[in-house]
């Protein structure tokens, strides 16, 4: 589990450009899984559920995050990404 601590400008900015609020950055902060990168920078991902019947064989929507070794965050993302 990880908190929130600093958001980078471009951060900000990226998250205000895609729809993202500060209390979904801190859900996934405190429920992603974790990818530690060879430079002490974190890729902190988590997958939405599926939303319904209505979406079934549609792509998923992924909320990610790259927070660097300060734990800043550099930039927060919706990406979508096909299932299996």
């Amino acid at each position: 589990m990880m908190k929130l601590s600093k958001i980078s400008p471009f951060a900000y900015s990226r998250m205000k450009q895609r729809g993202i609020s500060i209390d979904a950055l801190n859900d996934l902060l405190a429920r992603g899984q974790v990818e530690r990168q060879f430079d002490g920078a974190q890729v902190v991902y988590l997958d939405s559920p599926i939303p319904g019947p209505a979406w079934v064989g549609r792509p998923q929507p992924r909320l990610y995050a790259v927070v660097d070794a300060g734990g800043e965050v550099l930039t927060v993302e919706r990406r979508v990404r096909r299932r299996g």
